[in-house]
């Protein structure tokens, strides 16, 4: 037996590991098939038997050498290094403590490969005059998160046997409650149909500018938060610092406008609840407006911290990367920003919500009586992300285009209609997995709060008779 041997080439590292595993007959493989994959090792021979090991355990056969060469056959030998190598290998081999050492190790300088061949290629964007210096940056910092987290884009194709198996110990999980895959809203009556915002897909929300999209963000946001679900926020839109407000206001129960209009103690109300607000697990980046950036944002939100649910306010105001050519129309920039979303959403396993704008079709149509309904035909730009998401709504608010009337006939005014609570709904444009449902929230768009029928101590407003609710 051998002990642990710092000196040894990297390739030495492989070759003995490689060794322990076959001297086994794979049995362990167990030891570090939690660490080791396919691109973990520097040629493809190591590759080879590393895959030929790892199936062979998979269907309960032996994985020694002898195995090897009689089961590959002499002219497939070749692509394992051959006969006399494959029996080289098994000359010395590994106590079991030493051999997840020696794993991580072949993980490392893996890590250090990628690294170099990300160098280079960054080497090489700076020589395009084409490329902004923000796309480069953005590059090279999503290539580096996924060499330190260890993503491996190249996994390769799963047997059905080890995909059963893989979501097999994923249902352990969330039966155990350790995984989820809806992550709740925050919004009860939502949650009762939709389970919570989809893992690994995106949703998108459209609306007509000044329609209420950022306030159900908003409002959205905090409510999870509050529940100790990680949310971040890609805000393009809007500064930061008015997305904090609009939170502070939500938490002190007061008009946005108060830090404006000097009034004291509802100020002391603002500043006691951004002291509040801080402790919220919630992560915002109003910097990132290019596919690139926004990508990596994502990432970073993801890996670093942990977040669930990403927002992004809003899609049609993603700019496409620099490099990209100049003659495409904004539809095709529109699908390439989708692209970007959904598969972000997918290789890091979070909920995406993305806010977009609706044409003004949305504004002339009548539905059932009643003006401006938004429908699936009205997403600006594309319909990629709508075929792309998981979920689609559209923000509607009848008082939007129809002022209720009070008892003696007269008309909310504008002022009236904000500090009262209103229907606030969510239009039903999609749905994946479940049946589609549009659901009416409460808005009070002085405070920018979004109230639901489940909240405790909700009451439904109750609305002139004359008017439908």
């Amino acid at each position: 037996m051998i002990q642990p041997n710092t000196n040894l080439k990297p390739i030495q590292t492989e070759q003995q590991l490689l060794g322990s595993l076959l001297l086994s007959s794979g049995t362990k493989l167990v030891l570090v098939d939690d660490v080791l994959n396919l691109n973990s090792f520097s040629n493809e021979y190591h590759k080879n038997i590393f895959k030929w090991i790892s199936t062979r355990v998979s269907e309960n056969k032996p994985a020694d050498s002898v195995s090897l060469v009689e089961t590959v056959g002499m002219n497939t030998i070749k692509q394992f290094g051959g006969v006399a190598y494959v029996c080289s290998l098994c000359n010395d081999t590994l106590v079991d403590g030493v051999l997840r050492s020696y794993a991580e190790r072949i993980v490392s300088h893996a890590k250090l490969r990628k690294l170099k061949q990300s160098a280079m290629e960054i080497l090489g964007h700076l020589e395009d005059l084409d490329m902004e210096a923000a796309d480069i940056i953005s590059n090279a910092e999503t290539a580096i998160l996924d060499i330190s987290s260890g993503v491996d884009v190249l996994k390769g194709i799963l047997s059905m046997q080890e995909a059963t198996a893989e979501r097999k110990a994923s249902w352990g999980r969330i039966m155990s409650g350790e995984e989820v895959e809806y992550v709740p809203t925050g919004f009860g009556s939502f949650d009762e149909h939709y389970v919570g915002w989809p893992r690994g897909y995106m949703t998108i929300i459209g609306g007509r500018p000044e329609i209420g999209k950022t306030m159900f963000l908003v409002s959205a946001v905090l409510r999870a938060a509050q529940s100790g679900i990680p949310q971040g926020v890609l805000s393009i839109e809007m500064p930061r610092w008015k997305l904090v407000d609009r939170m502070a206001s939500i938490i002190a129960g007061v008009s946005i406008s108060a830090l404006h209009e000097k009034s004291a103690d509802e100020a002391k109300q603002v500043f006691d609840a951004a002291d509040l607000l801080a402790k919220e697990p919630i992560y915002l980046d109003d910097s990132s407006n290019t596919a690139d950036s926004v990508e990596s944002s994502i990432r970073r939100m993801a890996r670093q911290h942990g977040c669930k649910v990403i927002w992004v306010d809003y899609l049609q105001l993603i700019r496409p990367p620099a490099h990209l050519p100049s003659n495409r129309n904004r539809s095709w920039e529109v699908d390439e920003i989708s692209e970007t979303l959904r598969r972000c959403a997918k290789q890091e396993n979070v909920a995406i919500v993305s806010m977009m704008q609706l044409n003004r079709g949305a504004e002339e149509t009548f539905t059932e009586g009643r003006k401006g309904v938004p429908a699936s035909h009205h997403f600006r730009g594309s319909d990629k992300p709508l075929h792309d998401s998981a979920l689609a709504f559209g923000v509607y608010r009848q008082f939007q285009y129809k002022k209720p009337k009070k008892p003696m006939g007269e008309e909310y005014n504008n002022d009236e209609l904000a500090d009262r609570i209103q229907p606030f709904e969510l239009v039903a444009l999609k749905s994946r997995d479940h049946s589609k449902k549009s659901l009416t929230l409460y808005a009070q768009l002085n405070v920018q709060r979004i109230y639901d029928v489940c909240d405790e101590g909700f009451v439904r407003p109750d609305w002139s008779p004359d008017f439908p609710s």
